[in-house]
């Protein structure tokens, strides 16, 4: 090409260009050419993850603690009733840990291992409120006691006692909680 074209003169510096045009293409070559590696590089946005279904705990079960005041419990021979003073006999403190009303229907008493006809009583003939803690009659209130004194008042000889207590708690559970043996001193 000349420097003519078409009868028109075209000036230099369109003709050439100059080296700052030249840099800033080469820059917007470059930018642009960065820019469609890293639009292609990038991976498709991952999938979101289907959440797994969360299985709602089964209700708590109500759970008991016996805590008796002595064990061995000592022969008394005196103090245990007005009938028969002497036997054995102790405090026992029945605790609800788990959070769940617990509403007794059947109480056992053993002697030796053995369900004691003589000791046919209920739980609540046995138990009752604590010193300062909330009761309900024929309950161990969520969280709560019940207090009362376990053992026999006898001019026989044994050499151990347990409880066990059925019912069901506030959750629909049957239960039956067995105490550990209260062992009774020598006579």
């Amino acid at each position: 090409m000349g420097n003519i074209q078409s009868g028109v003169r075209v000036p230099a510096h369109f003709r050439q260009p100059s080296l700052n045009v030249k840099i800033a293409i080469c820059l917007l070559a470059a930018t642009m050419l960065g820019l469609l590696f890293t639009a292609c590089g990038k991976s498709a946005a991952a999938p979101t993850p289907t959440p797994t279904p969360v299985t709602p705990a089964p209700p708590s079960s109500a759970s008991l603690v016996v805590t008796f005041g002595e064990n061995p419990v000592p022969f008394r021979s005196s103090g245990c009733n007005a009938s028969t003073p002497q036997g054995w006999y102790t405090t026992a403190r029945l605790q609800e840990t788990a959070g769940v009303t617990f509403t007794p229907s059947a109480f056992t008493q053993k002697l030796d291992g053995t369900v004691a006809g003589v000791l046919a009583e209920s739980f609540n003939s046995r138990f009752g409120s604590c010193s300062g803690s909330a009761f309900t009659g024929g309950a161990i209130l969520a969280g709560g006691a019940v207090c009362g004194v376990v053992g026999i008042c006898t001019t026989s000889t044994f050499a151990t006692y347990q409880f066990e207590l059925t019912g069901t708690d506030a959750n629909g559970h049957a239960l039956t909680f067995v105490s550990p043996l209260l062992q009774f001193g020598p006579r």
